[in-house]
């Protein structure tokens, strides 16, 4: 009698041994070249992240970093929301361009997603 895997979609594989998924990586670049509104760009796994003009109207010239004012708010969001959910956005993006946001080197700067979850997990929110 022969003993075969009930679910053979797994091959064998245990959670523990399955191969690890890339991690979501986040990437902001600034050119100072650029024209006004481009100088920042922010890609997410390559792509470019979306602005979430939706969830927040913060700056209409883009993305910024490395300060508190409307550029990083609405960095914040687009971070947020992608890395979780529009609602946890819109009610937490404040303490993160704080925290995070505005620390990030003027530069340019990398951050992944398991990296903006240990900023929320260890974050002591004060909105």
């Amino acid at each position: 009698m022969s003993r075969e895997d009930p679910r053979p979609e797994t091959k064998g594989l245990s959670r523990h041994d399955a191969p690890r998924r890339a991690s979501t990586v986040y990437h902001g670049h600034r050119d100072p070249t650029a024209p006004v509104g481009e100088e920042c760009t922010v890609r997410v796994d390559g792509e470019p992240l979306d602005m979430r003009y939706d969830l927040l109207s913060a700056s209409p010239s883009g993305f910024q970093w490395g300060y508190g004012g409307s550029g990083p708010a609405q960095l914040a969001v687009a971070l947020l929301a992608h890395a979780y959910d529009e609602e946890f956005a819109a009610e937490h993006y404040q303490w993160f361009k704080r925290d995070v946001v505005s620390e990030l080197h003027e530069d340019g700067w990398t951050l992944s997603k398991n990296e903006i979850e240990q900023f929320v997990e260890t974050a002591e929110v004060s909105d």
